[in-house]
């Protein structure tokens, strides 16, 4: 078993193989990380607790995704990969690997000290709302202290950032897109055997966070040094490859910045609604999970063989790679934002329902999710329009659309919470069939989640039409006749999802209670019905991908 793995590690795969592959794990990490988040669920609920460990996240991440995503895709990869293939031995690439890795370590360690010896200043202005909540504990000065337990992991991530970097441009994606599933299984270890029980259960968590950020690095390690890799503690801050990197990382990390900005005012105003981190939080993690297993992870496949197909001026295959990958991104976003919308509740209480997360907990939690299932699209193609600003190492224009979609966030999270609407809902009664009710209501945390979604998909379109006016034709026609098959199958299984629901509900009424006797079942006959009608659909209509998945499903019951 542990030679099949070493092989497949070392094998280069292409862009449609990568991307399953990274589909795959990724999926399989996301469903690890909502297990995570259902044991924390159950402890917790949306209580203070919940809260304190969702705000002491905001600073770690922000060292983490400032140095790490603000420098491999824009910067690190593309000048990787040049390295790769000028120098035929390849020494010169290492040597920018290893200075490139110091001088993130460096920044990192620097930078978390000092937070750490900021932390009673800065946190009391990032989660103002906790100085009004009378819980019993304090709330301030246990996210101080879990903030600095945390800010450890960063570092290791900062490592396993620069080997996934290096392993990606090898086109090797089997040991990066296992250490999520090694990261997510630490915390679920920790949260059962350090965190249950104990008086601040959040320090427990957070000491989880770290040892999964250890091995997050570590188990990359083979990999790394299979394809090449030694360590040296090298700084060489003349190379002029650096030099390019950090100059590229300038405007990334200032997009990066201004995102995480996003998240700081999303925090800061959510610290005054009741159990609002945590609400954010348990939607957020369950909206992100189609766009990791499908927007990440083909964005993150077809990213080596964009940037070298432009390497190689091969033009027309650099339109056709991104073609196709935008178009499979709608292909499994459209659907899944139909489906999160329409299943809402159901989800919430399927992941989340047991222990301290009552309805109290999961009525708010699933208006959120709700809310954020209409900005799926966007937050599905925002990586692969991104990705491509960076193949063409353009980090600024991003960061000049980011900027504008941070205004829109900025504006919305601090106006629409308090925005009241009135709205219709159509409620079903067995004895008189449909009607309609119409009722008002304040938007609340939902509101961070619409400002969330405006300025995605704002970003989003600013994004195409500048690639569309750089590059020319990116296939148009065939994205836009796509989507709008797409967008009418999903439409018409979003209909067949609801009224599923109703027909199976008979066995929510008659379980006394027991999930597993009735959500569960209602839930998955809802979702069988709706893919067999989405999928049927885009074969009639004559998709490509969904062509695709059929006759790899007749070559393996052909197999069989």
């Amino acid at each position: 078993m542990r030679k099949y793995l070493y092989e497949i590690s070392r094998k280069k795969l292409t862009v449609g193989s990568a991307a399953i592959i990274l589909s795959f794990t990724s999926l399989a990490s996301n469903i690890l990380g909502l297990y995570r988040e259902r044991i924390i669920a159950s402890m917790f609920g949306t209580n203070y607790f919940a809260e304190i460990y969702g705000a002491s996240f905001r600073l770690p991440d922000l060292i983490f995704n400032i140095l790490i995503l603000g420098a491999l895709s824009a910067a690190f990869i593309p000048i990787f990969i040049e390295r790769l293939v000028e120098d035929e031995d390849k020494e010169s690439a290492w040597r920018l690997a290893n200075s490139f890795l110091n001088l993130l370590l460096i920044v990192a360690v620097v930078g978390a000290i000092l937070i750490a010896i900021l932390a009673p200043y800065i946190v009391p202005l990032l989660v103002p709302g906790f100085k009004h909540k009378q819980v019993g504990v304090d709330m301030m000065q246990i996210t101080v202290n879990t903030t600095r337990l945390l800010l450890l992991s960063p570092i290791f991530m900062c490592i396993s950032g620069v080997f996934s970097g290096i392993l990606n441009s090898f086109k090797r994606f089997v040991a990066y897109s296992i250490a999520p599933l090694i990261y997510n299984l630490s915390i679920i270890i920790a949260a059962i055997f350090l965190a249950e029980g104990h008086q601040v259960p959040v320090y427990g968590l957070a000491v989880g966070v770290i040892i999964g950020a250890f091995f997050h690095a570590a188990i990359q390690i083979p990999a790394v040094i299979d394809a090449g890799f030694k360590y040296r503690f090298i700084l060489d801050l003349k190379d002029n490859g650096l030099r390019k990197i950090v100059r590229l990382m300038g405007p990334r990390t200032f997009t990066i910045g201004v995102t995480q900005i996003n998240l700081l005012v999303d925090t800061i105003k959510a610290s005054y609604l009741v159990g609002g981190i945590a609400i954010l939080n348990y939607a957020n993690n369950i909206q992100t999970l189609p766009t990791v297993v499908f927007g990440i992870a083909i964005a993150t496949a077809a990213f080596p063989y964009l940037s070298e197909a432009l390497s190689s001026k091969r033009q027309e295959d650099f339109r056709k790679a991104f073609s196709w990958s935008f178009k499979r991104i709608l292909y499994f976003m459209i659907p899944a934002s139909v489906g999160i919308i329409v299943l809402r509740a159901q989800i919430v209480r399927l992941i989340f329902g047991i222990g301290n997360f009552d309805w109290s907990s999961t009525e708010p939690t699933a208006y959120v999710l709700g809310i954020f299932g209409f900005g799926l699209v966007a937050q599905g193609l925002l990586p692969l329009l991104t990705r491509t600003f960076y193949v063409l190492q353009d980090t600024k224009t991003p960061l000049k659309i980011a900027i504008i979609g941070m205004v829109i966030n900025a504006l919305g999270t601090i106006f629409l919470p308090g925005l009241s609407l009135t709205l219709p809902q159509i409620i079903y009664n067995p004895s008189i069939g449909f009607y309609v009710l119409w009722y008002q209501f304040t938007l609340g945390v939902g509101g961070i989640a619409l400002a969330f979604i405006a300025a995605g998909f704002v970003t989003m379109f600013m994004s195409y039409i500048v690639l569309h006016k750089r590059l020319g034709n990116l296939h148009d026609a065939d994205i836009i006749k796509d989507f709008v098959k797409i967008l009418l199958a999903s439409i018409i299984m979003g209909i067949v999802a609801h009224y599923a629901l109703y027909l199976f509900d008979p066995l929510v009424q008659n379980s006394g209670g027991k999930i597993a006797k009735g959500l569960l079942p209602q839930t998955i006959l809802s979702i069988i019905l709706a893919v067999i009608s989405y999928f049927s659909l885009t074969l009639v209509m004559k998709i490509g991908e969904s062509r695709e998945i059929l006759r790899k499903i007749q070559k393996v019951l052909a197999k069989s």
